[in-house]
This record gives structure tokens, C-alpha cells and sequence, in this order.
């Protein structure tokens, strides 16, 4: 009799556990995941006032440097002019002049240069070039029979020395400086020695007459 109620005691509750199998419990609710990390100290992140920052941020003398690097005034086309012949490369001695130009008028008077100089310079005094610059003032120093010029030019931007010469069919400027050059390098461009007045530096670094 002991034996048949444990049995039952046994089958009932298997059955019980067979036919009621607990539920699932819930989830705990936990809270939402957080992005713990933060950009790294060495790296970080580009702002709209960090890139204003550093572009105010460039010195005075970067600027300075830029406008100076920026290339010098140039002359204006002569391609308009005439064809200029080439003369024989015969050297000889400078014609000494003493010619102040400052307008058309001037120049038109300077019958001792030749023709096609007289069209060059009226092109160039008095008249604005694409960059702005203004010839004032031309005053010729001499003159050369293998097609050069030696003298100076004052514009509004600048001024300095000059030589003249005819290349490709036109008068152009051969060298144009303020302060004296290599002799040797007036050599190169092919400009006759003895030009009145023109000034260079020696092999010593000395300045001497050219």
C-alpha cells in the first residue's frame, strides 16, 4: 500500500512538471549601450573654428613673401610694330647721347635715333601696359650701329637700367636692373663693350665700366 502511493505521488508529479513547463522568464530591462571612447588626444576632430583659426593664423611674412614672389611687370606686345631689320653685327664705339623723353612729342623730336627705336619707345612712353605700369621717362644714354640702346626707364611701379637690343625682328629689352650686374653676363646677351655710362661688376666682384 506504501509502495502503490508513492508510485502515484511519483507519477503525479511527473505529470505535473510534463504538462506545466515554466515560461520564459522576461528580460531585464537594461539600459541603452554608450559609446565609452573618445577621439584620440593626438587626432582630433576638424572643427569650423579650428580651420578658421589656422587660415588667420598665417604670419605677416608669408604674405609678405607671396606678393614678393609674384612675377615683375612685363612690357606690352610689340608684335603691332613693324618688322625691324637685323644690322651686321660689325661692333665699333657708342654714339654718346643726352635724350630726356617723356612724351610722344619728345620723342618725335629725337631724329638721331633710328626710326624703328622712335616707333619702339612711343609704344612704351606714356602708355599703360597690361600690368598697370606707366613709362614716365626714358633718357637715353648712347646708342649702338649693331641695333642696342643703353639708358634708364621711370615708370609708376618701378624703374632702373636698361638695354635695348633688336631680337626676332624687334626692339627689345636685352637686360633691365637696378643694381649693377656680372659683366660677364652683358657679354653673354651679345651687348657691345663701352656703352657711356653703363656699370658692372668684375670677376673680383668690383664694379667697373663696361
Amino acid at each position: 500500500m506504501r509502495t502503490a502511493v508513492i508510485l502515484t505521488g511519483v507519477l503525479a508529479c511527473a505529470a505535473a512538471l510534463g504538462g506545466c513547463s515554466p515560461e520564459p522568464a522576461a528580460p531585464s530591462p537594461t539600459a541603452p549601450a554608450v559609446d565609452m571612447t573618445t577621439p584620440g588626444a593626438t587626432e582630433p576632430p576638424p572643427t569650423a573654428e579650428t580651420e578658421i583659426v589656422a587660415s588667420e593664423s598665417a604670419s605677416p611674412s608669408e604674405s609678405a613673401s607671396a606678393r614678393e614672389s609674384a612675377p615683375p611687370p612685363t612690357a606690352e606686345s610689340t608684335t603691332s610694330l613693324s618688322p625691324v631689320e637685323q644690322p651686321p653685327q660689325e661692333g665699333g664705339p657708342w654714339t654718346k647721347l643726352d635724350l630726356t623723353l617723356r612724351s610722344g612729342a619728345d620723342i618725335i623730336k629725337a631724329t638721331e635715333l633710328p626710326e624703328s627705336l622712335r616707333a619702339f619707345l612711343t609704344s612704351r612712353v606714356g602708355v599703360e601696359d597690361e600690368t598697370g605700369c606707366v613709362t614716365e621717362e626714358v633718357i637715353l644714354h648712347g646708342i649702338h650701329s649693331d641695333g642696342f640702346a643703353y639708358g634708364t626707364e621711370e615708370s609708376n611701379c618701378a624703374g632702373g637700367e636698361v638695354v635695348w637690343g633688336i631680337t626676332d625682328n624687334q626692339w627689345h629689352y636685352i637686360v633691365q636692373f637696378g643694381d649693377p650686374v656680372p659683366c660677364a653676363d652683358l657679354a653673354y646677351n651679345g651687348i657691345p663693350a663701352g656703352a657711356p655710362g653703363l656699370r658692372c661688376l668684375g670677376d673680383d666682384g668690383s664694379a667697373r665700366d663696361f
